[in-house]
């Protein structure tokens, strides 16, 4: 919800520090469609994984060999720093670019396919690439770090944007966007 004007993850939200002067206001979350009081419609911001292709494709079968990840290798560190994302949307409603589009994907959507780009067993790398290079994607992203700021988990979605705008970067050098 959002408390005093910011949004906030309220189940872990003390009160007492964030009354200012002993005054508590409290609203649903900002960038989605208000159902009734304070419950907002998160259908919008999981359309966004969607349309981000912000989901595992796997590359083999239970029948398989389990893949051997190391996890000090880059890619593991970069998915591991930003896959704690609890799909709160605090960081949604914080962000000015989803206000000011809310077409752009939004930096939760942006961080899942920042993680999944790096997990070597994933598939969809090729796809998510495309979608999250597109229209209101990762070049939409401003930098102003209000996700950063708002993130619960203290996720940092501005760093794996830009992660993805890298990625997407180099595609277009290479010819593969």
């Amino acid at each position: 919800m959002t408390v005093n004007g910011l949004p906030r993850w309220t189940c872990r939200t003390h009160v007492d520090k964030v009354a200012s002067a002993g005054r508590l206001v409290i609203e649903p979350l900002a960038n989605l469609p208000v159902v009734k009081d304070l419950v907002a419609d998160m259908s919008p911001f999981f359309a966004k994984w969607q349309k981000a292709e912000a989901r595992f494709v796997p590359t083999s079968g239970r029948a398989d060999p389990v893949a051997k990840i190391d996890p000090a290798s880059p890619q593991r560190l970069a998915a591991s720093a930003a896959i704690e994302c609890i799909n709160c949307a605090v960081c949604y409603a914080a962000c000015d670019v989803v206000r000011w589009n809310p077409d752009y994907l939004g930096p939760a959507a942006l961080n899942r396919a920042w993680t999944l780009q790096n997990d070597v067993r994933d598939g969809g790398r090729d796809a998510r690439l495309h979608a999250v290079a597109g229209d209101a994607g990762c070049h939409n992203c401003h930098s102003h770090q209000s996700c950063a700021a708002a993130c619960p988990n203290e996720l940092n979605p501005t760093e794996s944007i830009a992660g993805l705008k890298r990625l997407a970067a180099r595609a277009v050098l290479r010819g593969g966007l």
